[in-house]
């Protein structure tokens, strides 16, 4: 069975699961099929096992029987994407059992898809690092096709804006080296042919991602791409983080692990954390689990940030009558 016909007879299964019941014309104008082709899907699904009844009314309507076994977990392209990047995501930032549990569901969720869609699972896997706390979405076949890329060592095209703020788009040309999965969403880094330099693409800016048939030979300098995250300039960020830590700059270079490049000793005793953010009211979550004294310096809007989640916090162990 081709995968169109699996993706479509999936999408069936998530209308049956999503209310009590559906005919036969509504689930065909829903999903852009003729009734017929409706039949074969509900057909497919019992034949994997769901337990789909029926009324053989001029209605032709279908609904999930209740208290029937659950047969295995199905999951679409994009969302066995999706979980096998959370769970890759998991095992490498968490510790501890959190850290065997996605290990051991990562081997499960690889016996068990088929072998093309394991192939894109694999491949993405040995492409991407991971960093941070949190990442933005993007869609899966574009990280499968940028993983196609790197692994293959071919060259890809995309529009990117020059600037934060550019409307405009400029066409770019690269050679892509590694994924990375960052606190402010998903990176590429890549040797920028036009530019002749390393640079660093946000995924969510890219537009109209395509692989060229166009190999090259990979570079000896390709530098870390988490550590170039970590020293990224603060002012390339709308709002800019500045902390007073009372701790000597050896103590907390472990702490921010690949985020080091952000911190400079002030004395022998307190150090400054400089950085920047998209999103200010992100720090004080990142800053919560820091065991010394701290204060913040700036700027405005990441210090209102912090007041307004030291309200929440206050009103959470002091609520009002």
């Amino acid at each position: 069975m081709s995968t169109d016909t699996t993706e479509r007879a999936l999408r069936v299964l998530g209308r049956l699961q999503a209310r009590p019941g559906w005919t036969a014309t509504e689930l065909a104008h829903d999903l852009g099929v003729t009734t017929r082709t409706v039949r074969r899907d509900i057909d497919r699904l019992r034949q994997l096992g769901y337990a789909v009844e029926a009324d053989r009314g001029a209605g032709g309507g279908y609904w999930l029987a209740r208290g029937r076994a659950v047969p295995p977990l199905l999951f679409t392209e994009d969302e066995a994407v999706a979980v096998g990047v959370g769970l890759q995501r998991t095992a490498a930032l968490a510790t501890g059992a959190d850290a065997e549990s996605a290990v051991r569901a990562l081997v499960k969720l690889d016996a068990a898809l088929p072998a093309p869609l394991r192939d894109r699972l694999r491949e993405l896997r040995s492409v991407v690092s991971h960093t941070g706390t949190a990442s933005a979405g993007v869609p899966p076949d574009v990280l499968t096709r940028i993983a196609g890329a790197i692994r293959a060592r071919t060259r890809l095209r995309f529009g990117y804006p020059p600037t934060r703020s550019a409307d405009a788009l400029v066409n770019r040309r690269v050679e892509p080296y590694r994924l990375v999965a960052a606190d402010r969403g998903w990176y590429l880094s890549a040797f920028d042919l036009d530019r002749d330099d390393w640079r660093l693409f946000r995924l969510d800016r890219m537009s109209e991602v395509t692989a060229s048939t166009l190999g090259y030979r990979p570079r000896p300098d390709q530098p870390d791409p988490v550590e170039r995250l970590g020293n990224q300039p603060a002012d390339t960020y709308p709002c800019t983080a500045v902390v007073r830590i009372e701790a000597p700059l050896e103590r907390l270079a472990a702490l921010f692990g690949p985020y080091r490049g952000r911190l400079s000793a002030i004395d022998e005793h307190t150090t400054e954390l400089r950085t920047g953010t998209d999103h200010a009211e992100y720090v004080p979550g990142w800053l919560a689990d820091l065991p010394v004294p701290y204060t913040v310096i700036g700027d405005e809007r990441v210090r209102s940030a912090f007041e307004a989640a030291g309200r929440r916090m206050l009103a959470a162990v002091n609520p009002l009558p």
